[in-house]
């Protein structure tokens, strides 16, 4: 069973998820988010806009995880390998998931790259955005900042 906008699709995640430390699949059990705002962003290597958007993803974890955001990417090639040199040469810390056959990819029917989902506290998608530009911030932080609030 596959809900796009409910918890279910968090045990497909919690299948891949690994740390760009270890960069090996860890059991995090993803139900432990529930109740939180959940940003999924969806990279590659040799995406520019993705490179652009993993500082703001950083910063973004230090301004709200006092308030329950929590911040999962999402590699979408088939080795691990551009994806792990792409993470050390931007110095993030970030979860991975390493989605290398496109199992996560395709339960979010994403075809461009960056793309960023933003998950309320229920489970249920509500925002969805494709690239990354910066200056869209404002507009990304104010969504946060929306489900931020709701409780």
């Amino acid at each position: 069973m596959l809900r796009i906008n409910g918890l279910a699709v968090f045990s497909i995640l919690a299948l891949a998820l690994a740390t760009p430390a270890s960069a090996e699949p860890d059991k995090l059990d993803l139900a432990k988010y529930r109740g939180k705002v959940v940003m999924i962003d969806f990279w590659a290597s040799w995406c520019a806009p993705c490179k652009q958007a993993f500082p703001y993803m950083a910063a973004l974890t230090h301004r709200y995880a006092p308030r329950d955001l929590v911040v999962i990417t999402v590699n979408a090639e088939r080795s691990r390998t551009p994806g792990e040199a792409f993470l050390r040469q931007v110095k993030s810390t970030l979860p991975v998931v390493w989605d290398g056959d496109a199992t996560v990819v395709k339960a979010w029917q994403v075809n461009e790259l960056p793309a960023t989902i933003l998950i309320d506290r229920k489970g249920k998608t509500r925002f969805r955005h494709t690239g990354f530009f910066l200056d869209k911030t404002p507009e990304y932080n104010a969504q946060i900042d929306t489900l931020i609030k709701e409780r």
